[in-house]
């Protein structure tokens, strides 16, 4: 606690004060925030994955359905062909659906071959305008 202000100086002071406490209080909470998301990126990142595993990205390109001819023709027929009824049916859903994310993924090999493939053949960068 502060004591009773009798002046106007006093006054300026005690706000001037107060402000700086404002000031650090807020640099506190900053750095504070800061730590917590840094604590908090693997638990991120395993919910990102989990949410990649457990839905299915839309569309219908040539590289969604190579994955889902690999996933039950391969994987489901010949890897697992002598296992449970419950395993054969889970491990190409979860392929199909990660799968299904990394597509079109920027970073991925399968983007940079997507993008090389533009009009008439050639190369184009995506540039966020559509040209006329």
């Amino acid at each position: 606690m502060t004591n009773q202000i009798n002046s106007y100086k006093e006054l300026l002071q005690e706000k001037a004060r107060l402000k700086a406490l404002l000031a650090e209080q807020e640099v506190l909470i900053k750095e504070d925030w800061q730590a917590i998301k840094h604590d908090l990126q693997p638990a991120v990142l395993v919910g990102s994955t989990l949410r990649k595993l457990l839905t299915r990205k839309g569309g219908i390109t040539a590289a969604h359905l190579g994955i889902n001819l690999l996933a039950d023709g391969f994987v489901k027929k010949v890897l697992l062909g002598r296992t449970k009824w419950l395993i054969r049916w889970l491990v190409p859903f979860l392929i199909k659906n990660y799968a299904s994310h990394l597509v079109d993924e920027p970073g991925s090999w399968l983007h940079k071959i997507k993008t090389m493939f533009g009009k008439n053949g050639k190369m184009h960068q995506e540039t966020g305008m559509d040209a006329v």
